[in-house]
């Protein structure tokens, strides 16, 4: 009988040991947003489509900051949010109608930005990151080299670079105004925990009042400016 019982529970614990095995399940996106994020790149999407009641171009702008300071402004594309057939040669004009390219036969376009997307991706060295810029239809990819400042590594003559991505908090819309979308800054120094820090607001205020910024000793602000057209 003892040996019926021990054979009982060896067959018990078999059972329950084969009910908590690991399954295998399809990857979600949130997982490849996960992995890549830890590897270095960060991706934002911005829609764009209700600016598409007007015609404006688009400049999208980087600026850099020291400590605080804005010490450059650079534009570094013009993009329209709206192509007309009457912007192309009129040689054309019969061909794209032939081969129905107009998808808005009141203003004749032929094509509509609808959303900016953001991308931020490591370079082949510790101390430059890249920023891509896409207007689907419009331009795809537009490369920026973005240059880091190395911040000191404790009783080394090393230095690393730990900068972070944090997106800003989307304002009310004016027309030519600079609207601030991504943050690109560094972390800092904290003797007195002798760590890294880069600790704050998860959205950046449009006004540059938030806490963090204080503490940033050099970022960079990438933006857009909806200039109309005349």
């Amino acid at each position: 009988m003892k040996k019926i019982f021990i054979i009982f529970c060896v067959l018990v614990l078999s059972c329950a040991a084969f009910g908590q095995q690991i399954k295998k399940q399809n990857v979600e996106l949130n997982d490849v947003v996960t992995l890549l994020g830890l590897a270095g790149y960060e991706l934002f999407s911005y829609d764009i489509t209700e600016m598409l009641n007007e015609r404006y171009d688009m400049v999208f702008v980087r600026k850099e900051f020291d400590a605080g300071k804005e010490i450059a402004n650079l534009n570094l594309s013009t993009i329209p949010n709206k192509r007309l057939l009457t912007d192309l040669p009129e040689s054309y004009w019969q061909q794209m109608i032939d081969a129905g390219q107009i998808i808005d036969s009141k203003t004749q376009a032929i094509a509509h930005a609808e959303k900016i997307t953001i991308g931020f991706h490591p370079h082949n060295n510790d101390s430059t990151k890249f920023i891509r810029i896409s207007v689907p239809g419009f331009v795809t990819g537009m490369g920026v080299s973005l240059k880091m400042r190395g911040l000191p590594v404790k009783d080394s003559a090393q230095k690393v670079y730990r900068y972070h991505v944090l997106p800003f908090k989307i304002g009310t819309f004016k027309e030519g105004e600079f609207i601030p979308l991504i943050l690109f800054g560094s972390s800092w120094y904290d003797e007195q925990y002798n760590a890294y820090r880069f600790c704050g607001e998860r959205e950046i205020d449009p006004d540059m009042s938030s806490e963090i910024l204080k503490d940033v000793p050099h970022h960079y602000v990438f933006g857009v400016r909806f200039v109309k057209k005349q």
